[in-house]
């Protein structure tokens, strides 16, 4: 079943669960109410019918000419038909618009309610009416001197026709039962064609998304304008694209540049075995080949754990243990690192911060951010040149900050600067040796001691590599 179909379900039975309580709640009171009003109204005719009779002691007397009776003159089936039996079964009075059927059962009530002494009630006549009665009878009846109009008891009879109630039932069953059916039918298919238009976006997107090839990072997703949610899906697939492409790129990139500087070593260890293998050598000469090839080998050892670490992902990686580190105190013990390299007068060493400055980090791999750093800056600086390693407190963070005075790298090297094989246009104008993988590594190790790596530079000045890593909690 389709998302449309579902929703549309969902909704439409809900839907229908609403207006089948609505329709029945709604049904009850309304019949109520006419029932209410039907049966009031009878009654009401029936007690000023009553109005008219008198009870004495000795007779019950009958006098319609002292009260207003304007009851049964019409005759439609909503007019009220009254009969009033004297002694005997006798009719006192009718309504004009009485049928014989009803007078005949008046007098069938009357003479019921006198053998049972029943003083009230109500029943259904034969066909659609409704009947209601009231028997008064005289406490101490004497027939001596009676007039007309006075008898031993009296029953009154006052009937009204149920049809015109009954077809208004039927008329008000019919519009609960239509009513909400057509309305119901109408929700679906508006329901249905919204919904369908409501998700066409997803069906252009999920056609889009089939149609692009595994290696297509260039096509997007067709994200609607109406600024909603099925709007956010589209830009969030299309931002995953993105960052797909980007990544896809940059692995491609990185393929390519890690097979070129591969290819080099690799290069020189075959041309050195294809020299030593045209002729016989002296063991002079193969000590000396040798010695290149191990360099060489060297070399490409550097280059292949280099990439091994880069390809490795945050999870896949797994760091030393950390460790509190004294930063008055690491610094002296690092500075004993290069107390052997040529450059070593020229490197200053500074502390600019409290004794009690403290990180957590594995110092080998803090070591090794630190060394990349100091290496860069030799390679990028002309001997002489001063190297600046300051190490200092930046609000809540340990800042390293190493400086030199070479060629500096322009703005728009700066933003690639930390990217695999990339090596700035001045290093390369200057015909510098150098994979572009040091960098590369000491901002992913950076990264993975919660820290970061931030460049500063000026083309023909020099660079300033600053190494953040944030002060441990009791620092």
């Amino acid at each position: 079943m389709t998302l449309v179909n579902r929703v549309s379900a969902f909704f439409l039975a809900a839907l229908a669960i609403v207006l089948v309580v609505y329709s029945g709640v709604f049904y009850v009171f309304v019949r109520g109410r006419l029932v209410q009003q039907f049966d009031q109204e009878l009654h009401g005719a029936l007690y000023s019918l009553v109005a008219a009779i008198e009870v004495e002691p000795e007779e019950v007397k009958w006098q319609p000419l002292e009260h207003a009776i304007a009851l049964g003159s019409g005759a439609g089936p909503e007019e009220v038909r009254w009969v009033v039996v004297g002694d005997g079964g006798q009719i006192v009075e009718q309504s004009r618009n009485v049928s014989s059927e009803i007078i005949a059962e008046a007098k069938r009530i009357a003479a019921d309610a006198s053998a049972r002494n029943q003083t009230e009630g109500e029943l259904a006549a034969p066909g659609e009416w409704s009947v209601l009665f009231q028997r008064l009878v005289a406490p101490a009846p004497e027939r001596e001197a009676r007039e007309l109009d006075e008898f031993d008891e009296l029953v009154v009879v006052a009937a009204r026709s149920t049809a015109d109630m009954d077809a208004n039932l039927q008329r008000l069953a019919a519009l609960v039962i239509v009513l909400p059916l057509a309305a119901w039918l109408l929700a679906a298919a508006l329901g249905r064609w919204l919904g369908a238009r409501a998700l066409a976006p997803v069906l252009a997107m999920s056609k889009r998304a089939r149609s692009i090839a595994g290696s297509d990072f260039k096509s997007r997703l067709p994200a609607p304008a109406s600024n909603d949610e099925l709007a956010d899906l589209g830009e969030s697939f299309n931002t995953l694209l993105d960052r797909q492409q980007r990544a896809y790129e940059q692995q491609r990139r990185f393929a390519g540049d890690a097979a070129h500087e591969l290819r080099t070593p690799l290069t020189v260890l075959l041309g050195q075995i294809d020299v030593s293998l045209r002729r016989p050598r002296s063991a002079e000469e193969y000590a000396g080949t040798l010695g290149v090839l191990r360099d060489e080998a060297n070399e490409l050892q550097q280059i292949v754990e280099s990439l091994l670490f880069l390809s490795r992902t945050s999870e896949e990686a797994t760091l030393p243990g950390s460790e509190p580190i004294v930063l008055a105190e690491w610094l002296p013990r690092y500075m004993e690192r290069w107390k052997d390299d040529p450059r070593r007068q020229e490197m200053r060493f500074e502390l600019q911060l409290d004794s009690g400055a403290t990180i957590s980090a594995p110092p080998a791999l803090l070591n090794r951010v630190i060394d990349n750093l100091i290496s860069n800056a030799a390679k990028y600086s002309a001997a002489g040149t001063s190297l600046s390693i300051v190490v200092t407190v930046d609000g809540s963070e340990a800042a390293i900050n190493v400086t030199d005075q070479g060629r500096g790298i322009s703005s728009e090297d700066q933003a690639a600067v930390f990217d695999p094989f990339f090596r700035s246009k001045s290093a390369r104008d200057a015909g510098i040796a150098g994979t572009g993988l040091g960098l590369a590594i000491a901002a992913r190790i950076a990264a993975a001691l919660q820290g970061r790596l931030e460049c500063a530079s000026e083309l023909g000045r020099g660079s300033t590599f600053t190494l953040r890593i944030p002060l441990a909690m009791n620092s």
